[in-house]
């Protein structure tokens, strides 16, 4: 039969469960693990203090059980501030524990009262989980349509709305108790769901752990590990699928290819390390100047794509000859063999082209190509467009 005790155990047990699931992510280094998990660990104390009621001196049972069980509450609110790099309200949240301690203290020892006891836990439980569900859905609009978040906030409010209940009820007399084990009705209600609060959280918490570590996984595979740009195969995905988007809608394509000149020499006469300082100023420069709809891609060793939806062959070439002139410019370096800072000048050569009617994207990147080695052969620093019907 279904009892407060059983309940109080079932989820100390629960909280054991989920700890283990949380050391298993700790190699993440994800922000928010310990503040989790130093909050299971409390929570499990304190509910073992709680079915302790009647036989460890009520202190224990009382006190120390809605401190510690409140103090993992806010240790979970912690985590999820951590978690998205917010600042935490140290204070607040330090006012809260112990004004809620002390007037479990003062419904206790001053005027004892069972309910007003249950109303003192039932506000903070209840603002703390308010303040997880607005944490997550103000920290990052675009992760609101993210199945973890959008779950762990709307679990965080509907706590936080159980707890204001629970509060109101007891505020109100509705439902008179002579213990806090006392198996009525809205008793068992109430600590079935309370009962709940820690695992669902941490439920929540490794969803999104999970979630975040798949972005990043996702995140380092499309993205070349030097620039930051996407990568070869990340770009072909995209143009992919933006050639079939401008297919369906009629509209034009472009694409645009360029490599530093004489980036051997470069390589051979200061080093690879200063010749990955010029790649990744090239590619910080071309990405503020392309459009937010464009992508930038590294595509080979010193060979960088720039997509472009809804470009024209006007338009391609006024983009590649504003990357030109903001990548003709001296780099500063740090070479090994150096001294001191160096000022290496770096230009670009650029091949360019438009999308044909049913062309491939290898086709398209193999005509942009062949114009970037026009550009090369002409004397390099300058812009060659493919040719329309170039097979």
């Amino acid at each position: 039969m279904l009892s407060p005790l059983n309940l109080l155990l079932i989820t100390a047990i629960l909280c054991v469960v989920m700890l283990l699931v949380l050391a298993s992510l700790t190699r993440s280094g994800i922000a928010g693990m310990k503040e989790w998990m130093l909050a299971n660990i409390v929570a499990f104390v304190a509910l073992l203090l709680y079915a302790t009621r009647g036989i460890a001196p009520d202190f224990l049972s009382i006190e120390v059980a809605n401190g510690l069980l409140a103090a993992a509450i806010a240790s979970i609110y912690i985590g999820f501030r951590k978690f998205f790099a917010l600042r935490i309200p140290a204070r607040l949240l330090t006012a809260g524990l112990v004004l809620t301690v002390m007037g479990v203290a003062f419904f206790h020892y001053g005027q004892n009262s069972i309910s007003a006891r249950i109303v003192v836990v039932s506000i903070f439980h209840g603002s703390v989980s308010a303040g997880i569900g607005l944490t997550i859905f103000s920290a990052d609009k675009s992760l609101r349509r993210r199945y973890p978040y959008g779950f762990t906030g709307c679990i965080a409010f509907l706590f936080a709305m159980g707890h204001f209940v629970r509060g109101l009820i007891y505020a109100s007399d509705y439902d008179p108790l002579t213990s806090s084990l006392q198996a009525s009705s809205w008793n068992l209600l109430f600590l079935s769901i309370g009962t709940l609060v820690l695992p669902v959280y941490t439920m929540g918490a490794v969803m999104m752990v999970h979630d975040k570590m798949m972005s990043k996984a996702l995140d380092d595979a499309n993205r070349d590990f030097l620039t930051g740009v996407w990568s070869r195969r990340a770009f072909f995905d995209i143009a992919e699928r933006e050639l079939m988007r401008a297919r369906r809608a009629n509209r034009t394509l472009s694409l645009l290819v360029f490599d530093v000149d004489h980036f051997k020499k470069l390589n051979d006469t200061y080093g690879h390390a200063a010749g990955d300082q010029v790649l990744l100023a090239i590619a910080q420069h071309a990405a503020g100047e392309i459009r937010s709809i464009d992508y930038l891609a590294r595509i080979g060793g010193e060979e960088f794509a720039v997509l472009l939806p809804e470009a024209d062959t006007s338009a391609a070439l006024a983009v590649a000859e504003r990357l030109r002139k903001s990548l003709n410019e001296d780099i500063d370096i740090q070479a090994a063999n150096l001294n001191t800072d160096s000022m290496l000048p770096v230009s670009v050569s650029i091949g360019a082209a438009m999308a044909n009617p049913e062309e491939s994207i290898s086709e398209l990147l193999n005509r942009a190509d062949r114009a970037l080695y026009q550009a090369k052969a002409a004397g390099r620093n300058m812009v060659s467009l493919a040719a329309a019907d170039d097979a």
